[in-house]
């Protein structure tokens, strides 16, 4: 328990300065933070493991390439702030497409009842194309199953309806009124 409340305590106010304050700082807050951050770090470890890096010798031959690591470090920060001066620290960015302009509300309303509009025509021309071809197939099959059986029919009405002046009278389909 000893480690668990102190822990938690610490969790909740990192919590609390990660909602609450860190939206409100600005990148040069930030910069300076990590820096004081870093060198306090770098300290307190100098100071925990002071006996190790007094006894430390494996260091000792990279001493003799300090100074021409430094005077190559000063060039490149001279080069970069020249850089920075004469550029007046701009970036290049590079130019974006044109994008289209956005058309207006009318416009999109008149395109969108138009499209919608074409939609229905087309379902309305789908559904008449289909019920078109249904009745002809229908009609096809009646007219073509009348016609078989006509000559069948033709004998027995004459054999039975002889003596009926009616003969043989064919009536109009039901599909051929439609």
């Amino acid at each position: 328990m000893e480690f668990f409340i102190p822990g938690l305590i610490l969790f909740l106010v990192a919590i609390a300065v990660t909602a609450f304050i860190v939206p409100k700082a600005t990148p040069m807050i930030a910069a300076i933070l990590s820096i004081a951050f870093l060198t306090f770090g770098v300290y307190q470890h100098y100071q925990l493991f002071a006996d190790e890096y007094r006894l430390s010798t494996w260091q000792d031959g990279l001493k003799i390439y300090a100074p021409a690591i430094m005077i190559i470090a000063i060039i490149l920060f001279i080069i970069v702030g020249m850089l920075g001066f004469f550029t007046n620290g701009a970036v290049p960015v590079p130019s974006l497409p044109n994008v289209p302009a956005m058309p207006s509300v009318n416009e999109a309303a008149e395109s969108i009842s138009d499209t919608v509009n074409n939609m229905a025509n087309n379902v309305s021309n789908a559904i008449s194309n289909t019920a078109n071809t249904i009745s002809n197939t229908a009609n096809n099959v009646f007219n073509t199953n009348r016609g078989n059986n006509q000559g069948t029919n033709r004998g027995n009405n004459r054999g039975n309806n002889r003596g009926n002046n009616r003969g043989n009278q064919l009536r109009q389909s039901y599909f051929e009124t439609i």
